[in-house]
């Protein structure tokens, strides 16, 4: 079942879905559509013959509908998300998709259900504590069928110091102005704000996939290298 904490954060982002895309793009200049877009072509060249795939904590669909823009009809996408409110919105962007509600480390799919697992932009979100992000990343890999693909989109704390720095005033000076201008939704936004200064490194998460039984891991820093796709075989 899912915790307090868990049931809080489904609940801020059922408070901010309908501004959820507007608030990404703002915050990334734009380039959140094109991360996607390189995430969904890495997944496709690691597993061009996937069939079924999990959009696992989908939100409002933007992944999935990169994921089907990259693989097209034959790739058999399902999406699971706590908010119900997320879900809605992601069925509007990819009508005909398979929804389910679901908490990420209680899947409700068999062992081995899917060819490929993705994660755009939530994994932070699962980051609780480390054991709880751990449990849904072994929840990942157990619904892939052996061999097969996870992909995780995320943001990555920047190695150079000094521009570390810069994202972390540029973060919380438009995480301060979006609180004034939607002060009811301040929780939600100083919580993106937190999860994403608060992830980890590219390379602490490449352990941490080795940690819950995925190998292979590796990743690719993405422009302007606040952002990494990861990529691990069940």
């Amino acid at each position: 079942m899912p915790s307090k904490k868990e049931l809080a954060i489904a609940g801020f982002y059922d408070g901010i879905y309908r501004f959820y895309g507007t608030v990404n793009s703002l915050l990334t200049l734009g380039l959140d559509r094109w991360w996607r877009a390189r995430a969904a072509a890495a997944a496709r060249e690691r597993a061009p013959a996937a069939a079924a795939a999990l959009d696992a904590c989908c939100g409002t669909g933007d992944f999935s509908l990169a994921l089907g823009k990259a693989f097209g009809p034959r790739l058999k996408i399902t999406g699971a998300d706590l908010s119900a409110a997320m879900l809605s919105a992601a069925g509007e962007k990819n009508p005909g998709m398979k929804l389910v509600r679901s908490e990420a480390k209680e899947l409700p799919f068999p062992d081995g259900s899917f060819d490929l697992v993705t994660i755009a932009f939530a994994t932070r979100n699962l980051n609780i504590d480390e054991e709880k992000l751990l449990a849904a990343l072994r929840e990942f890999r157990r619904v892939l069928k052996p061999g097969g693909l996870f992909v995780n989109l995320e943001t990555t704390r920047l190695k150079n110091p000094v521009l570390w720095f810069l994202m972390k005033v540029y973060v919380r000076t438009v995480i301060g102005l979006l609180n004034l201008l939607a002060p009811k939704s301040r929780s939600s936004y100083s919580f993106l704000k937190d999860t994403i200064l608060d992830f980890y490194s590219a390379d602490e998460f490449s352990s941490l996939l080795l940690a819950a039984g995925f190998s292979a891991p590796s990743y690719k820093i993405l422009f302007p290298g606040a952002v990494a796709v990861h990529t691990a075989l069940a």
